[in-house]
């Protein structure tokens, strides 16, 4: 008799490596048109995606308050905001990278607005954040990555996308899109968060959080070379 398939839960309580798959391209890609998801903003406002792609291309980031890669990005995505007004900027709010005892997985949309408040807050995050549902619908149009970039056109071709962002190597890329310039879409290299930020960042979850993201380092760096972005 064949086993039915596990379904994995969207918000697990827990991290570890088998929770993404980095072998398995998911998620809407360049060419395709953009999914005009249904978000919250900060104040709870129910609010469409189209309503932030109007005549300028938009640049779109995953992130959440435990996720490291994407509190390093923070800074020098910020810098690229200032570089590229003629740019919009947005971060989705997606589920926790790493619960723990202090940041537990979202179990109500108010908990989620709460933890996207004290993240934008916390890491100063100067960009307009749009949250996602619990149920992460957002999220699974836009690949369930923890910190994935897009670019999206105003006519709401996916202009750009890598399941991981990259400041440094999206510089240019934005640079050729204000410009109205073509741009290639590619897969960008992971930036490992090994620094005093990236371990604090974890702490925001707390030391479940560590010890999980510790426990699974060996396999998540192994699937990281596996697909050749680290």
């Amino acid at each position: 008799m064949l086993s039915t398939p596990q379904i994995k839960a969207y918000g697990y309580r827990r991290f570890t490596p088998e929770e993404y798959d980095f072998t398995v391209d998911e998620g809407l890609v360049a060419g395709d048109r953009f999914e005009d998801v249904e978000l919250r903003t900060l104040s709870g406002e129910t609010v469409r995606l189209s309503d932030y792609l109007n005549d300028r291309p938009l640049v779109l980031e995953t992130g959440s308050m435990t996720c490291p890669m994407y509190a390093q990005s923070v800074p020098p995505m910020m810098a690229l905001m200032e570089k590229y007004p003629e740019l919009d900027h947005v971060l989705l709010y997606v589920r926790e990278a790493h619960p723990g005892e202090l940041q537990s997985q979202h179990r109500t949309q108010d908990d989620k607005i709460d933890a996207a408040r004290k993240t934008k807050a916390r890491y100063r995050d100067g960009r307009t954040v749009l949250v996602d549902d619990v149920s992460g619908t957002a999220h699974s149009h836009y690949g369930s990555m923890p910190n994935s970039i897009y670019v999206i056109d105003p006519d709401g071709t996916i202009l750009f996308r890598s399941i991981w962002n990259n400041a440094d190597e999206m510089d240019a890329i934005l640079a050729a899109v204000a410009k109205g310039q073509k741009v290639v879409s590619r897969e960008l290299k992971a930036v490992p968060p090994f620094s005093f930020g990236a371990v604090r960042t974890l702490f925001m979850g707390g030391i479940v959080a560590v010890w999980d993201f510790v426990r699974g380092l060996p396999r998540l760096v192994a699937n990281h070379k596996k697909v050749g972005n680290m």
